[in-house]
């Protein structure tokens, strides 16, 4: 790895205004584009994959470590970089350079919002069905880089199911790309899958190409609720054996007070999204399944005012704490239980039912008075319970002092050594998010 000593954040900025202008680079402080603890932080916005390129070999040149971002809504995600000089920010990069409705595809610049093109794409009744938790800054190439997906990927699944090409542009500044434009391009290894969730540790994502889908005509929202989870995952069990395939699945917890549901009980929230004949017949279903459970259709307004502030809610600045623990759907309920058993405070936590995906959201006064050392232990115990079956533990917030103390990303497993192997291949300087990504990649 080359050698990177602390450059003074004045001369990187004059550098960075001597090649490409005042208006592509700026110091900021306080938490906007806070990577970790820095009180501040030299950002450069490219205006296009050129420029990208040439920023990134003039960053090579210097021996810059990069800490590429798009919004910077997930920058504080991941292990925290021991140390960087530049952040490398895509948001100004977020043209439509090509969409095609007739051949349900499109290309995106990596700053694209995707709520931005979805809303273009909508008077062509096409989307690209894809909901990463987060808000309208949210671009489309952080959602790749970060391999966000939302609620409805129990239906749609996650965002390498419809990335079908990818411009990158390297440490060094080589651009390159895989895959194309068109949904049949299968020549070759599958590069769009190795960069989707990289967290760009081994290139900077320029441009997009994806397939669509043709927008629902009507979707419609039901809520089961119970005084217990075991009165309702039955429920969840019913609905993945009978193929009933709602377009979201999610099992919220009692106490989630910011969303417009009866906060006092367990809330399985389903939604439909298909013809009307169709979600008619999925609601019929579903009704003759949970008849043992009250329940209610949402209007609506309620149901989008529902899904909006579900989605933006995962990443408020409330919340001290969010983690993600993964495993088998059917090991839902033990998961749950778990939680019970190890955190004795109740803490808000919302699952992708169908997924077996669980995040914990909660502040720091919820745990009570337990030291930090204590914290660690709970949260170590999650993760041992989680790996026992299959699964992961996955530390998406947390105070530096707990971060310092447990690894974000937990065991690596046996594909470490792959993934070292791509890193070196990839980013053989390791400039590119330094120790942010698994085993400190």
């Amino acid at each position: 790895m080359i050698h990177s000593p602390a450059v003074a954040q004045d001369k990187i900025l004059y550098r960075l205004h001597e090649m490409f202008g005042v208006d592509r680079a700026e110091i900021v402080a306080g938490d906007q584009y806070q990577v970790g603890r820095e009180p501040s932080r030299v950002i450069a916005f490219p205006q296009n994959t050129a420029e990208l390129s040439e920023v990134l070999k003039l960053a090579h040149r210097e021996r810059w470590l990069v800490i590429p971002a798009g919004g910077g809504t997930w920058l504080g995600m991941g292990n925290r970089p021991a140390s960087f000089h530049l952040v490398v920010s895509t948001n100004r990069m977020d043209r439509i350079f090509e969409y095609e409705p007739a051949d349900l595809t499109a290309t995106l610049e990596a700053g694209c919002r995707l709520a931005h093109f979805n809303t273009v794409a909508a008077q062509h009744r096409q989307f690209i069905p894809l909901d990463p938790f987060g808000d309208e800054r949210s671009t489309i190439g952080g959602t790749i880089a970060t391999a966000s997906s939302g609620p409805m990927r129990c239906a749609y699944g996650t965002p390498r199911d419809w990335l079908i090409g990818i411009r990158v542009v390297h440490a060094d500044g080589r651009i390159t790309k895989a895959g194309g434009k068109v949904v049949k391009n299968v020549a070759g290894y599958d590069l769009c899958k190795l960069y989707t969730g990289s967290y760009g540790t081994l290139g900077v994502i320029a441009e997009m190409s994806f397939k669509l889908r043709a927008l629902p005509p009507q979707e419609k929202t039901l809520v089961y609720y119970a005084d217990d989870v075991a009165s309702i995952l039955p429920l969840v069990s019913k609905i993945i054996e009978l193929d009933i395939q709602p377009a979201a699945c999610e099992l919220v917890s009692p106490g989630n007070t910011k969303l417009p549901i009866d906060t006092g009980k367990f809330a399985l929230v389903l939604r439909f999204r298909n013809p009307i004949v169709t979600i008619k017949w999925q609601i019929d279903e579903t009704m003759s399944i949970g008849d043992n459970l009250p329940s209610t259709t949402l209007s609506n307004g309620e149901a989008t005012d529902f899904w909006h502030r579900y989605n933006e809610s995962e990443i408020s600045r409330r919340w001290d704490y969010s983690l993600r623990i993964s495993g088998l759907p059917a090991d839902l309920g033990l998961m749950i239980d778990d939680l019970a058993r190890i955190i004795p405070r109740k803490i808000d936590w919302r699952a992708h039912a169908a997924s077996g995906v669980i995040r914990l959201h909660f502040e720091s006064g919820w745990l009570g008075q337990s030291e930090i050392a204590e914290r660690v232990k709970m949260i170590d115990e999650l993760r041992r319970c989680a790996q026992s079956r299959g699964g992961s533990l996955v530390i998406m917030k947390a105070p530096d002092e707990l971060i310092d103390q447990l690894d974000v990303w937990g065991e690596a497993g046996a594909t470490i050594s792959i993934m070292r192997s791509l890193k070196m291949k990839f980013d053989p300087d390791g400039l590119l998010n330094p120790g942010r990504f698994v085993a400190g990649i």
